[in-house]
């Protein structure tokens, strides 16, 4: 099944239709969304599939899918904006913003930069593994999140320092909070409302915070796990107890539709060929590779010797992927509504063969660890 008539777009290809639906057959992936572009223009859009697993009722453009951690970039552009308007810096050390933490946290974070929060380098616990104990915030808090930046600012470092004497890289949810309570109280807001000024007032982009099925059950998609053997796919419906934290949502718990994800990768395609636009060129290309390997929020690496960022995002009940050759002009997405271990396989599986069809041959992998 294929559907690429929606919002004025018929960009089909019988190869890709074809690659989809056996990718999403073999790796058990409900639903899949593949667009492809260059900065002014889509070159493929390949929609597929149903929104939730044994059921008729297709998936489309229309509808929202969880990006997961691609939601750190977002951060990472609303940080953008702040520091070209002067209200922030990269190298602005945190508790120089928030001085009130100064006392209770413990010494090791007194030279930590934004920077250093995203880049994971700011020796801040991982919460990533969705076993980690949160702590027990008062219903009655005014603002849990900062209030969970208060812990973990009270508690030892989660890494060790390098040769340089900065702490080494520890990907880490917990540090883009921390991030995120430096920009709101740089922006005098939250990020719930930074999230919407910038996607939706600014930018024109339809953004949800949360599980998509919990804007409405039956026209959304919905998540899929790993089963067991009597069910291969655990599916994940609005009630279901399985939700992220808002004390880290601001790592990534945001949904959007797949055409305005696919144009906000496309603005940053657009500024890393040297164009300003919603940001200046130099803040987006220092977004992406300021720093190698890892960047702010971005990972960069070389594929046949061209610059490619990447940034993925799931929590284990959606996938989002991205990538950007800048120089080739060219980036591409791919949405799921699964996020087991085998449609991540399935997804990056397409994402090599979308490699070779523009590039050749060569095998193709993760950018960054």
């Amino acid at each position: 099944m294929t559907a690429q008539s929606e919002g004025g777009f018929a960009l089909s290809d019988a190869a890709v239709a074809q690659l989809v639906e056996t990718i999403r057959e073999r790796y058990n992936i409900p639903a899949l969304v593949v667009l492809a572009m260059e900065s002014a223009r889509f070159t493929l859009i390949e929609v597929q599939g149903t929104r939730v697993a044994g059921t008729e009722n297709p998936v489309t453009l229309n509808d929202f899918f969880h990006i997961g951690s691609c939601g750190k970039s977002v951060l990472a552009v609303i940080a953008g904006k702040l520091i070209e308007e002067g209200k922030l810096r990269w190298d602005e050390r945190l508790l120089d913003r928030l001085p009130e933490y100064r006392d209770l946290a413990n010494p090791a974070y007194a030279d930590v930069t934004l920077e250093d929060l995203f880049l994971c380098r700011g020796g801040i616990a991982a919460y990533t593994s969705g076993e980690e104990v949160l702590p027990d915030i008062s219903p009655r808090s005014v603002d849990p999140r900062l209030d969970f930046v208060r812990f973990l600012l009270s508690k030892p470092p989660a890494s060790q320092r390098d040769k340089d004497g900065r702490f080494q890289h520890l990907y880490s949810n917990a540090s883009y909070t921390v991030a995120a309570a430096m920009i709101e109280r740089a922006a005098e807001a939250p990020w719930e409302e930074l999230v919407g000024q910038t996607l939706s007032r600014e930018l024109g982009f339809a953004v949800h915070i949360g599980w998509p099925n919990t804007l409405n059950a039956q026209y959304q998609p919905w998540g899929h796990g790993a089963g067991d053997a009597s069910k291969p796919l655990r599916i994940y419906g609005p009630d279901d107890p399985y939700a992220l934290s808002i004390l880290i949502a601001p790592a990534g718990d945001l949904s959007m539709k797949p055409l305005d994800y696919a144009k906000y990768v496309q603005m940053h395609l657009h500024g890393l060929r040297g164009h300003d636009g919603y940001l200046k060129s130099e803040t987006l290309r220092y977004i992406h590779n300021g720093h190698k390997g890892f960047s702010v929020g971005v990972g960069n690496g070389k594929y046949q010797g061209r610059q490619v960022s990447q940034f993925d995002g799931s929590a284990g009940t959606f996938y989002c992927h991205s990538i950007i050759v800048p120089d080739a002009d060219y980036a591409y997405v791919v949405l799921a509504n699964a996020g087991h271990p085998d449609a991540v396989k399935g997804i990056y599986e397409l994402s090599a063969k979308l490699m070779q069809r523009r590039f050749g041959s060569r095998p193709w992998w993760r950018v960054w660890g």
